[in-house]
């Protein structure tokens, strides 16, 4: 179903005003780049990029987007403009709850857009991750006492197939 949408979305951006005017950027570039762009909110953030909110623009520029694109990509540098008349296309098309806020977050997170995408390297934000948990209780063995006090071995009650 995403597949067909996200064909219905660049044909219709194809056809709209915004399209073809970004300098440095053929028609089948920019073609491609929006093409990963709406996989990456449908696929990845599983909502139409007039539903995002600012915080999932960021999510989707600075963290998801960039593994999208080669490094060495020429349209990445023009990715930002790109999605800024894709988001003036929409508004024209659709109704664009967050489009401010959609805006802002353009503008704050284009540049870490382009960087993430050149070198490869996708920034991390939050808490650094947690070490694992590690149960540092001795394990209870089959021929162990059993847990629940009645002095039976663990295998004879607990244990037991179909004990529970």
């Amino acid at each position: 179903m995403a597949s067909q949408r996200i064909a219905l979305d660049l044909a219709a951006w194809m056809d709209s005003s915004h399209a073809g005017r970004i300098p440095g950027l053929d028609k089948r570039q920019e073609r491609q780049a929006l093409e990963r762009f709406l996989q990456a909110a449908y696929d990845d953030l599983g909502k139409a990029p007039h539903l995002l909110d600012g915080q999932e623009l960021h999510e989707l520029l600075g963290h998801v987007l960039p593994g999208r694109f080669s490094r060495k990509d020429a349209a990445i540098a023009h990715v930002p403009e790109l999605v800024r008349r894709y988001l003036a296309h929409l508004e024209e098309v659709e109704t664009v709850a967050n489009s401010f806020e959609l805006q802002q977050a353009l503008d704050a997170t284009g540049d870490e857009f382009v960087e993430a995408a050149r070198s490869g390297r996708v920034a991390q934000h939050g808490a650094p991750p947690t070490a694992p948990i590690v149960n540092r209780a001795p394990k209870l063995g089959r021929n162990d006492p059993c847990w629940c006090g009645s002095g039976k071995k663990f295998k004879k009650c607990h244990g037991a197939p179909g004990a529970g």
